[in-house]
């Protein structure tokens, strides 16, 4: 199978760009809970376990894509990024606001750049 048609680079995209979706999700519900238009604090955390777990499936898949040839930068980005987001929610369950502020908004640039570059770079620098 080609390195562009492979279907571990088809998961990486898929679920690079779930993460990115699910992450600006989750910027609009704590918008709506700043706002208070509602209390979706619970939907929020809710959404940021999906979102870890996307990533891990991207960094998964980045893995296998990268042992077949693909990007070693996509790899480490998906592992980062899935590093942050574990960070991310031990900030989020100790109440650690600012912190925790600050890093959801670098994990909501991270993700919508991972899926980025998983649709703009196949066969990548390795």
């Amino acid at each position: 199978m080609e390195l562009t048609s492979s279907r571990s680079l088809i998961v990486l995209r898929l679920s690079s760009a779930l993460a990115a979706l699910l992450t600006l999700i989750q910027a609009v519900l704590v918008i709506l809970t700043a706002a208070k238009v509602a209390k979706l604090i619970g939907a929020h955390g809710g959404v940021g376990y999906l979102s870890l777990l996307a990533t891990i499936t991207a960094t998964i898949a980045a893995y296998v894509w990268f042992r077949k040839g693909g990007s070693k930068g996509l790899m480490m980005h998906a592992g980062g990024i899935a590093v942050l987001m574990i960070v991310q929610i031990a900030l989020g369950e100790l109440k650690v606001v600012w912190v925790h502020v600050g890093l959801g908004i670098i994990i909501v640039l991270g993700a919508v750049a991972l899926a980025t570059l998983a649709y703009r770079k196949p066969g990548g620098a390795v």
